[in-house]
């Protein structure tokens, strides 16, 4: 209810200004955010994508942006029967994701968001060694520099988890 709540204020912020590029980007992260851990809902995972294009459309070389509409574009193969379409979706979505971590390596929110799209992605589509490269990445990180103590736990659980399923799938 609280997710609902706010994503009716970004959108209605959106209403009013359609390039307000924070409630562009928080509409879209919290849409997609809300299919993650919800259940399964082909309209925010559009409604979210739309958000994210236009926010990338106002800030092209946010990485984060671009990190986060890649995400939410491999959501929209779990509605699709065609296995063709299911694979273009992947393969466009995990496209944004690496060139994100191209473009930005030191952003911890573009790896973060990749690792855990890359954990939760079936084993057969190899994408298992990149949330093992990126948790690791931000664990290091985080060594070095401030970070939450439960983010770095969720980043050690993605990791064990991570490298579990690449031990099984060799």
């Amino acid at each position: 209810e609280e997710a609902k709540a706010a994503l009716s204020s970004y959108t209605t912020r959106i209403q009013a200004k359609q390039d307000d590029f924070e409630a562009l980007i928080n509409a879209g992260i919290l849409l997609h955010q809300m299919n993650r851990f919800g259940q399964p809902n082909k309209e925010y995972v559009m409604k979210g994508e739309e958000y994210l294009k236009k926010a990338r459309q106002l800030k092209e070389a946010d990485q984060e942006v671009g990190a986060w509409l890649g995400s939410i574009v491999t959501m929209k193969a779990i509605f699709e029967s065609d296995p063709g379409k299911q694979m273009f979706f992947v393969k466009q979505g995990s496209n944004y994701m690496d060139n994100a971590v191209k473009k930005a390596p030191d952003d911890m929110v573009v790896r973060l968001t990749r690792a855990n799209n890359s954990l939760e992605m079936p084993a057969f589509l190899k994408r298992t060694r990149f949330a093992i490269e990126d948790f690791n990445y931000y664990i290091n990180w985080c060594a070095k520099n401030s970070c939450p103590a439960g983010q770095v736990a969720q980043a050690k659980d993605g990791l064990k988890a991570a490298e579990k399923i690449a031990a099984e799938n060799k």
